[in-house]
């Protein structure tokens, strides 16, 4: 009586054991979904930021080329400018050399006239000066002594021609000078006329110059515009890329958490399933316990001995055991150990016997007959042996565990 009533006490602690596990599975299960749907919410809201900030990267891409390709333009015009601003510097150059050479041939020009026009003056006053001294008044007894010295009319004659060819000579050079001053002029006037077309085309050539810096200024404040624009999308490029960056890792952060959460929800779906399944062999080792114990029960109220537990499966006689380590205080990590080691020994065979030692039944007593203190029905009866082999354990070992621990160690117990 007092053995069945343990039986029932310990199957209604596993029914309530179970209850609170299922109340507490399903409170774990309604948490883990509520923290999915946050997770999955913020994937979704990372993923959909992770979108905008790729089509910003994409635009300011595409930004920056434009302003590349505006600056490319810019600098090739500044390059035009910057070019037809020295051919026009080479053309002021060249231009400059021209008329600083007219104004040197200019400079030539005018003095050998100057020079002419001085021999002409001195020619012309050398003339006079001879004229007058024929005529001169304070000088006519000696002239005309001169010319009338002559011891003969043929003298006479002679001087008075030398005079006329004198003054006729100097006719003729005065009338050569200002032949060559007439020449010089015309030279001159050329002169003037090569320096006003070198004025004109220096004034051409500054006013080119002129034309070609302002282009280039102009040249240079669009290519100013055009690079501080790129600076600018370039900026708001780097921006965007890292805008992106921190989107990616908001997703990523949000992506590991999701698969975190996933990976807690298949731990518990493994973890209930395991539960259940552990819950359906208790249920499964009650019912056998049960069955057992009518057996055993029909067994003495027939033979009036020890109960009967010949004929025992072996998964039978493993619920007879779970049904009597209660009475030792072990819980299901003790009946795990003793599977194991009963497994090893007999494979919870009520009939097994080794060949070599002589041990016997589920626990392979040794010798067999130990078992007779359990009861005299111990070569068949299963219970009699699971009965002897829970007392020796709790003896010699304290628990199944520490009996299996030293079958792992020396393959004996």
């Amino acid at each position: 009586m007092a053995r069945s009533l343990v039986r029932r006490l310990a199957a209604v602690l596993c029914a309530a054991t179970f209850a609170y596990s299922l109340v507490t599975a399903s409170a774990q299960a309604d948490d883990l979904t509520g923290q999915k749907q946050q997770a999955q919410g913020a994937v979704n809201q990372a993923q959909t930021d992770v979108n905008t900030s790729t089509a910003a990267v994409r635009a300011a891409d595409a930004r920056v080329q434009s302003a590349q390709t505006d600056l490319t333009a810019a600098q090739a015009t500044l390059d035009q400018a910057t070019q037809a601003w020295n051919d026009a510097q080479d053309v002021l150059a060249e231009k400059a050399a021209d008329l600083y050479r007219a104004d040197q041939a200019l400079a030539a020009a005018q003095q050998r006239v100057a020079d002419a026009q001085q021999a002409i003056d001195d020619q012309r006053d050398a003339i006079n000066a001879y004229a007058r001294s024929i005529v001169q008044d304070s000088l006519p007894l000696i002239n005309v002594a001169v010319l009338f010295s002559a011891s003969s009319t043929a003298t006479l004659a002679n001087r008075l021609q030398w005079n006329d060819t004198v003054l006729a000579t100097n006719q003729v050079d005065l009338d050569a000078l200002r032949a060559v001053k007439r020449e010089l002029e015309t030279a001159q006037a050329a002169c003037v006329e090569a320096q006003q077309v070198a004025d004109e085309a220096r004034q051409a050539a500054d006013d080119q110059v002129a034309a070609a810096d302002a282009a280039k200024v102009t040249a240079l404040a669009a290519q100013a515009a055009v690079t501080a624009a790129l600076e600018r999308e370039q900026a708001a490029q780097q921006a965007a890329v890292t805008a992106l960056s921190n989107d990616e890792v908001r997703l990523s952060q949000a992506q590991a958490a999701l698969a975190d959460i996933n990976a807690k929800i298949e731990a518990a779906r493994k973890a209930e399933e395991a539960r259940q399944a552990e819950l359906a062999r208790q249920a499964e080792l009650a019912r056998q316990a049960e069955a057992a114990r009518q057996a055993q029960a029909a067994g003495s109220s027939s033979g009036g001995g020890s109960p009967s537990g010949g004929g025992l499966s072996p998964s039978q006689a493993q619920a007879a055991a779970y049904g009597m380590i209660g009475t030792y205080g072990w819980g299901d990590a003790q009946f795990t150990c003793l599977v194991k080691l009963w497994n090893r020994e007999s494979g919870w065979r009520w009939s097994a016997k080794n060949p070599s030692s002589g041990a016997y039944g589920i626990p392979q007593s040794l010798p067999a007959s130990k078992m007779a203190s359990a009861g005299s029905d111990w070569q068949t009866n299963a219970v009699t042996q699971i009965r002897w082999g829970l007392r020796y354990i709790s003896g010699r070992y304290g628990n199944p565990c520490g009996a299996w621990a030293h079958s792992e160690a020396t393959n004996w117990y």
